[in-house]
């Protein structure tokens, strides 16, 4: 497994990412409708837009991530999450946000097709641990969450806590 601690971070990290913006919404839920003058209703919106969208996509996800290939699928995936908390921190109001988690939508759509085809491409992979390990990215972007954020977000507000 030593050999493959490179890529079980990386593949820790691709699932983990994409998800960390929901976990987040939780956390920051009070700082959010202050902000943004919305109702308590409106924060399943948020989530719903993202999740929405990584459904209706993750269908074609998996053919698209085999015709571009796992490292192609995993750069978009990255730069999907840095896009996404970049528009959270600077498009304002309810909608902004809204905009902004779509594009997070689309990487949670990208993250299982791409970690798993990086799985199966790579030669004598501990495959049940790098899925193991890859699918902990999950838990761990809650337990960052839940521990940071809400330092972060009382330090320097919600907008920078999640640049």
């Amino acid at each position: 497994m030593k050999r493959h601690a490179a890529l079980a971070a990386l593949l820790t990290c691709a699932m983990g990412l994409p998800m960390m913006v929901f976990y987040a919404l939780g956390v920051l839920g009070p700082q959010l409708i202050a902000d943004l003058h919305i109702d308590r209703e409106h924060l399943g919106w948020l989530t719903t837009s993202a999740f929405g969208l990584a459904a209706l996509l993750s269908p074609w996800a998996g053919a698209l991530v085999q015709r571009i290939g796992s490292r192609s699928g995993l750069l978009a995936l990255f730069l999907l999450v840095a896009l996404s908390f970049s528009l959270m921190a600077v498009l304002p109001g309810f909608t902004g946000v809204v905009i902004a988690l779509l594009f997070c939508g689309v990487a949670q759509a990208l993250a299982n097709p791409a970690t798993n085809q990086a799985i199966a491409q790579t030669r004598d992979a501990p495959r049940a641990a790098l899925v193991g390990l890859k699918q902990a990215g999950v838990q761990l972007s809650a337990l960052i969450a839940g521990l940071v954020l809400p330092v972060l977000s009382t330090a320097i507000g919600w907008r920078l806590a999640l640049a």
